[in-house]
């Protein structure tokens, strides 16, 4: 049978001698790149809003596959000696990653305002672009050496993703110490090394020049946030007090998912006790830190959550979900409860009232007895104690989750899913009180998330319009609350309240001024949604009809804050979302942000991606084949468009089971890239010249997958008790043999691309570039409208789909 031109039989490849440097380079490359995808989307987090940085950081990693377009279609590039060529390009990229993050923190560009300043569209394509410049240059690079020495693209595919798979435990390391700004530099430093490591035997002067940007880059270490500051969005709450009153700010610190600065408040308090505050992300969310003199309070805070204990005579245990600054720990106490267990998921705020700010929380937390502050996700500590609870809170646990954190998902946690809160009020106390406040606006959804539950549980005679009591702060006129408020909420209890404890509550609300929206004696004087959720016999109904999302969250669809609905999109709400301004805090809980940033990223990914796509058929139409090479661009596609969705699926499943950002990050994003590098490493071995070893590669990623996506939830249930040690090693051990094998597809295909056809290397990295952009963005829009496991079925199809592809392939 007559092979076509572009096809090698991947049997017949021999290793090729390349040197050290080039492994060595690959790996500083891939790990600094994948560092800079991290940080810079915390640091977006930061200057403007998560949502933002996913899709900005999303437009940037296009770099990579233009990258490889550049490659295919330049012949003067081909020409330059690997070691200059490489050595250059290195000095540029590390050069690149300072000069780029100077300039898009002097760009006052926040989308929220787009379509109501139009300066903000000339600042967008100038952001884009800056930002974008050194993903370009580090893709070339690693498309240089793929390209130049594909016969070794087994291991040189390995020390990519084992570079790329050791930048988490970097990023965990360098970000609480140096922050954003900081680790900035150290990712400079690592791609000016590489141009050190491809230069030093033979172009000295290139050396020379290296280590003296080294030397430049590591002096932004010092003063670092005058040299490198941060411009955060003028939207954003606080900034322009901390801007203009620095003598208020007392500290400011980072972790992987945020920072927090501390401010002093300089307001008289209403109830006695003054406040530092504790800002996160700079604006995304606060909290209160009480200054406490003497327990027990003698004072009653004046805090929403009072609302919990109107009808508590005894407290024993309180169970705090975010206990946050410690607002709702005073409240507890005040109540004289035995005992209150608070788990905070972000360790500094933890750190701050348990040991930095202890001067100021008093005999708060530090050695109170009655007090256990706990650093992990509240829903697994929770999961793990047979304790019942009198009382448990949830007060405005907001959080942008896994994309804060750089993990590139833009994920919501799952502390509100209708499989969360069921597992609170099956940890009630009988007669025990769940109290949560939300945004005004994500009161329906939580009023079905309740009924639904409390009727599974109780049964549908269970008077849950009884059971509730619905409020929120009064509108103020002339503020982002003007028409609804960001603090609402429901009490919730699982036996029915008399009338008397329903007034109690609402006594206790006006103290407060709080408003009641609803409860089963104090009807509203006209139909509100509120009553007609709590009331209507047949609610399923309700939710089918509403022009808003008000289903309840689940694991498997987590997307609490999502109100509005990819089918409820319209080309004003759309619009609306980029004519906010300072309403900006306000929109991410009630206007489409998510759904209408994915749309537009896919949009400018087809546009970008089909631009630079062309290019090679342009240019190269005369060398590429008609038949090979179009199966070749659809395997590579698909490689890219599978890959990336499992990972974005496995993020979701296993950050329910692990709990914490960081150790999700460390556990999926590391194991999967090191053992896929180890995959693509032994990848020549595992074929052996033996063709039929092909299927069982995408046989044994099918079926991981589909593994993983069926049978692993309900091991995650059974073993979520386990301490999280025991936690991680049962993740590895279902994450790893998958990566290994989603390591081998990759460099077998480029394997198969004759030597002549070098250029078609390049573009096959491109394309697979492409398509991982693509696939994030298709993973949460399919995640968010049919849940995660459809998108690891899909990932499955996927790989069968690449599996056929191959096959063909190697047939011509």
């Amino acid at each position: 049978m007559k092979k076509n031109k572009l096809t090698a039989n991947i049997t017949t490849n021999k290793s090729e001698n390349v040197k050290i440097t080039y492994y060595v380079g690959i790996f500083l490359v891939a790990l600094s790149t994948l560092l800079l995808e991290f940080t810079l989307t915390r640091v977006l987090s930061v200057s403007l809003w998560y949502n933002f940085a996913f899709m900005i950081i999303s437009v940037a990693l296009l770099g990579f596959g233009i990258s490889g377009v550049l490659l295919s279609v330049n012949k003067k590039l081909q020409t330059i000696p690997a070691d200059k060529l490489l050595s250059i390009l290195s000095m540029i990229y590390g050069s690149s990653v300072i000069i780029s993050f100077i300039l898009i923190n002097k760009i006052p560009f926040d989308p929220f305002s787009l379509f109501s300043h139009s300066i903000q569209f000339l600042y967008l394509p100038a952001f884009y672009i800056l930002i974008t410049i050194p993903f370009l240059f580090a893709g070339l690079i690693i498309s240089v050496i793929l390209t130049r020495f594909k016969k070794n693209v087994s291991k040189l595919y390995f020390a990519d993703l084992f570079g790329a798979g050791l930048s988490v435990f970097v990023f965990i390391l360098l970000m609480p110490i140096f922050g954003g700004n900081g680790t900035i530099v150290f990712v400079s430093v690592l791609g000016l090394s590489a141009a050190v490591i491809f230069s030093f035997a033979n172009h000295k002067v290139l050396s020379i020049i290296s280590f003296v940007l080294i030397a430049l880059s590591l002096s932004f270490l010092i003063s670092r946030d005058e040299k490198l500051p941060i411009g955060v969005s003028p939207n954003k709450q606080f900034v322009n007090l901390m801007s203009e009153r620095p003598d208020l700010v007392l500290l400011s610190e980072w972790n992987s998912f945020s920072k927090v600065d501390v401010l002093i408040d300089e307001d008289e308090p209403v109830d006695g006790y003054k406040l530092y505050i504790a800002i996160i992300d700079a604006g995304n969310a606060t909290t209160n830190i009480p200054n406490v003199k003497t327990l027990p309070p003698p004072v009653k805070p004046a805090d929403a959550s009072n609302l919990a204990f109107a009808n508590s005579d005894t407290v024993n245990n309180v169970f705090i979900i975010g206990s946050a600054g410690g607002g709702e720990i005073l409240t507890s106490l005040f109540y004289g409860a035995k005992k209150v267990v608070g788990v905070e998921i972000n360790g500094i705020l933890n750190k701050l009232i348990s040991g930095t700010l202890s001067y100021w929380t008093g005999p708060l937390i530090k050695n109170n007895p009655k007090v256990e502050i706990i650093t992990d996700d509240a829903r697994s500590v929770i999961n793990r104690r047979d304790t019942k609870y009198d009382v448990i809170i949830s007060a405005h646990t907001i959080s942008a989750s896994a994309v804060s954190s750089g993990a590139m998902s833009m994920v919501e946690n799952y502390i509100l899913t209708k499989e969360a809160v069921t597992e609170y009020i099956r940890k009630l106390t009988n007669g025990g009180t769940l109290y949560i406040s939300r945004p005004e606006t994500q009161l329906p959804k939580l009023i079905t998330t309740l009924r639904t539950i409390d009727e599974e549980l109780y049964g549908k005679d269970s008077e849950f319009s009884k059971k509730i009591s619905v409020f929120r702060r009064q509108p103020r006129e002339n503020t982002i609350e003007s028409s609804k408020t960001y603090l609402a909420g429901i009490v919730y209890r699982n036996t029915p309240m008399t009338e008397v404890e329903r007034m109690k509550i609402r006594y206790e609300g006006n103290l407060l001024g709080l408003e009641n929206l609803y409860d089963y004696d104090n009807l509203p004087q006209t139909e509100s949604i509120y009553k007609t959720l709590a009331e209507t016999p047949d609610l399923q109904a309700e939710i089918n009809k509403s022009n808003l999302n008000i289903a309840p969250a689940t694991d498997d669809k987590p997307f609490f804050d999502n109100n509005i609905g990819f089918g409820n999109l319209t080309f004003q709400n759309m619009s609306e979302v980029f004519a906010q301004n300072e309403l900006a805090i306000m929109a991410l809980k009630d206007k489409p942000v998510s759904e209408t940033t994915l749309i537009v990223l896919l949009i400018q990914i087809f546009i970008i991606a089909g631009l630079f796509l062309l290019m090679p058929f342009v240019f190269m139409k005369s060398k590429i084949e008609s038949g090979a090479d179009k199966k070749f661009i659809l395997y590579f596609a698909l490689l890219g468009l599978g890959y990336i969705m499992l990972q974005i699926s496995m993020m979701q499943k296993f950050t329910m089971f692990l709990g914490q950002p960081v150790y999700t990050m460390l556990t999926v994003i590391s194991t999967m890239l090191v053992a896929s590098g180890i995959g693509s490493y032994f990848s020549t071995g595992f074929l052996a010249g033996n063709k039929k070893r092909i299927p069982v590669i995408f046989g044994i990623i099918i079926i991981m997958a589909l593994i993983i996506a069926f049978v692993a939830p309900p091991v995650f249930y059974w073993a979520a008790k386990f301490e999280l040690f025991v936690r991680i090693l049962i993740s590895v051990i279902l994450i790893f043999p998958l990566g290994f094998f989603l390591g081998m597809p990759f460099p077998t295909g480029i394997s198969a691309i004759k030597e002549e056809f070098k250029n078609f290397t390049a573009l096959s990295w491109s394309i697979n570039g492409f398509f991982s952009v693509t696939g994030t963005v298709i993973a949460m829009m399919l995640g968010m409208i049919t849940g995660f496991k459809i998108v690891f079925v899909l990932s499955a199809l996927l790989y069968l789909s690449a599996y056929i592809i191959f096959t063909r392939i190697e047939k011509n």
